[in-house]
């Protein structure tokens, strides 16, 4: 049997592409024929007959770039493909380039500068736009540059991405169906506190200030304006009477002449979804409204099914479901309904008049595929096998591709017919661990106070009768995250196998806080982040010990990042006793100086919830450290900020504590690449120090 060595299991590792299941990926259809990324090459292929039309491979496509006097690429990047086409555009540092996958060449490349960021192509009128400091631009083909808005205050951002990524805000511009008009962000940051980033690359370190609003403190005003690429002129939205109010959920009607938004005030108790005259700015209409005495928190654009009626998603009766509405806000039905979340509205097939969801119907651990009739609510499920399933499909066509994994299955691909559930598999990936040494992967849930807690143990495929192994707990915790799926690998990133590999038990739960589980679920830690988590797993513990007796109790670490580093700490520090060490990264130390909107959300403002951030302020309970604790911290995290650290590391020298710390200069919060590997391996010595 082949040893597997942690090169193989961290991503970052010079072997860990090798491990993975070369599966089709990136999926997309165009008519009869579908596109795809498998590995380093991306394929174009008839649906129905299964014939391959064309492939690029990186091969060929740094064959191309040579040519043009590009640099070669490591891995193949994002194709952003257009309509009914072989063609694609991706981003190098300084150039776009169009490459046609059928001929195979490139067919234009233009040159940009590396700090150009937010790139967007306009199809229909053959433009990008982008933002440079904090202006936004718009780019021709012919590589000119024109700036469309920018304020002198240069704390006032045209097109930038607001509310730090929450909300499910993943860009700050947006372009009409008709690209004539382009609806984009405007985040006055003035009154929000500067961090100073430090950049030592350079012979004399410089500094990066970083524009971080933190719980209770003044954060960013944000109002939405549209460009008309006719005219040249640049209309901004009334704003509301709500001060630091959040806009999300931006989305064109379908002839373009209006656009809605849905704005959440800052406590984040009440939203209104709002529509406006694209041409002049006027607002139309409130369309209906949300309120909750806990949280709102839209995620979703409308879905239009025509000029008439959207699809609108929502938790008000405790889960996520889909609810049809007319243009002018009136509910005409709830299509869905029942004790689960619908994770993703896929699309509507103008064939059978329905529309297409995955859904935790079966299970919180799956995600499965099923089909409402916009018509009369009827639903029906579409994929047979429970697991984790996607779907790339046209609205015009009778079939669907579905590509899906479960813990037993690494990954296949199948074309489903919607009308008579005919099925052909298109494609089905080899299990990249075959003839290796493997752990076992064991998926289970215990009841604690009625609610089921899913948990998943990875050990050692041998056990030797009577030895007790050591624990390794990952844990997280925090809401927008679910650890443990019905998918390859059962939701593990690689760690868990290597540790099993050297005779550790790791353990991990999905206590209350966390994704997929309806409302109540998450909704438990509402102004104690950490307090119902931290009884789920001195609960799960418990449970562990009483259940599973090759568990050594003496041996027990704990770790976790972010969040997960939050609640590393969190149990040594409120529950003596419990593990015998443990190891945080990136660790929230106390929520004050965490972000505006997500803790916010959670805990309310430090001035209407004094009791809740004192009880997750970490430095208050240094003097029940009582074992080893390694803190570990990028320099540059611009999400958890190195002061959390720093200050925890600074008040357990003020109380005594020798709390080992670590740092990984120059990277973010998330420790990626080569460095991922040595982060690993210092996780690993730490629990080999304490457990051998």
């Amino acid at each position: 049997m082949k040893k597997l060595a942690i090169e193989d299991l961290i991503p970052g590792g010079k072997g860990y592409k090798k491990f993975l299941p070369l599966c089709w990926e990136e999926v997309s259809m165009d008519g009869d024929w579908c596109r795809y990324r498998k590995g380093d090459a991306y394929y174009g292929q008839a649906i129905e007959t299964g014939n391959l039309l064309w492939s690029l491979s990186l091969e060929t496509l740094n064959t191309l770039l040579r040519g043009e006097g590009l640099k070669d690429l490591t891995e193949m990047p994002t194709f952003h493909f257009l309509k009914k086409s072989a063609v694609a555009w991706f981003l190098l540092d300084d150039c776009i380039c169009f490459v046609d996958g059928a001929s195979p060449s490139i067919c234009r490349k233009i040159v940009v500068k590396p700090e150009w960021e937010n790139i967007l192509f306009n199809e229909e009128k053959a433009l990008f736009s982008f933002t440079f400091q904090n202006g936004l631009y718009l780019l021709a083909m012919d590589g000119k540059a024109q700036l469309i808005y920018q304020e002198a205050n240069r704390n006032i951002l045209a097109g930038a991405v607001p509310s730090r990524n929450e909300f499910g805000i993943e860009q700050g511009a947006f372009w009409s169906p008709d690209g004539n008009r382009l609806a984009f962000y405007i985040v006055d940051q003035t009154a929000v506190s500067s961090y100073p980033l430090v950049k030592i690359q350079s012979p004399i370190a410089t500094v990066a200030p970083l524009q971080y609003p933190t719980a209770g403190s003044p954060s960013e005003r944000v109002r939405l304006a549209i460009y008309s690429c006719v005219t040249g002129s640049v209309v901004v939205l009334p704003s509301s009477d709500w001060q630091e109010s959040y806009l999300t959920c931006v989305t064109w009607s379908p002839d373009g002449n209006a656009i809605f938004l849905a704005e959440v005030d800052r406590p984040q108790k009440h939203m209104c979804l709002l529509s406006f005259d694209a041409s002049d700015g006027r607002l139309l209409s409130t369309l209906f409204e949300e309120q909750d005495d806990k949280y709102v928190e839209p995620q979703h654009p409308l879905f239009f099914l025509d000029d008439d009626c959207f699809v609108w998603q929502s938790r008000r009766d405790g889960y996520n479901h889909l609810y049809l509405y007319s243009k002018s806000g009136l509910l005409l039905r709830q299509l869905t309904s029942g004790a689960y979340e619908v994770t993703k509205l896929c699309g509507y097939s103008e064939v059978t008049g329905e529309l297409l969801y995955l859904s935790t119907q079966s299970s919180p651990l799956n995600r499965d595929l099923y089909a409402v009739r916009v018509s009369d609510g009827a639903v029906r499920i579409l994929t047979k096998e429970l697991g984790t399933h996607s779907v790339a499909f046209s609205s015009k066509n009778a079939y669907f591709i579905d590509i899906y994994s479960s813990v037993t299955l690494p990954g296949k691909v199948v074309l489903r017919n919607l009308m008579d559930d005919s099925e052909c598999c298109l494609y089905e990936a080899l299990d990249p661990y075959e003839g290796c040494e493997l752990p076992v992967v064991e998926i289970g849930s215990f009841l604690k106070e009625g609610d089921e807690i899913f948990c998943r143990i990875v050990r050692p495929a041998l056990l030797e009768e009577g030895k007790r192994y050591p624990l390794a707990y990952y844990v997280y915790g925090g809401p927008h995250v679910q650890l443990i799926r019905n998918e390859w690998m059962a939701g593990t990133k690689g760690f868990e196998y290597m540790m099993a590999l050297n005779g550790y038990v790791v353990m991990s739960i999905d206590p209350h806080g966390s994704d997929n589980r309806g409302k109540d679920f998450e909704q438990r830690i509402w102004r104690n982040i950490g307090a119902v988590q931290m009884e789920d797993y001195r609960y799960s513990i418990e449970w562990l010990l009483r259940e599973k007796d090759y568990v050594d109790s003496r041996r027990m670490g704990v770790y976790g990042w972010s969040f997960g580093g939050f609640m590393a700490t969190r149990l040594l520090l409120r529950c003596p006793g419990l593990f015998a060490f443990g190891v945080a990264g990136g660790a929230v130390m106390d929520w004050a100086l965490y972000e505006v909107m997500y803790t916010e959300r959670y805990m309310e403002t430090p001035a209407l919830n004094p009791q809740g951030y004192a009880e997750n302020a970490l430095c208050r309970f240094l003097d029940a450290l009582s074992v080893d604790l390694l803190l570990i911290h990028g320099d540059n995290d611009p999400v958890v900020l190195w002061q959390h650290s720093l200050s925890f590391l600074k008040e357990s020298v003020l109380r005594g504590k020798l709390v080992d710390y670590a740092v990984y200069p120059g990277y973010e919060h998330n420790v990626r690449g080569e460095g991922r590997v040595h982060l690993m391996q210092r996780i690993k010595r730490y629990f080999d120090q304490h457990c051998g």
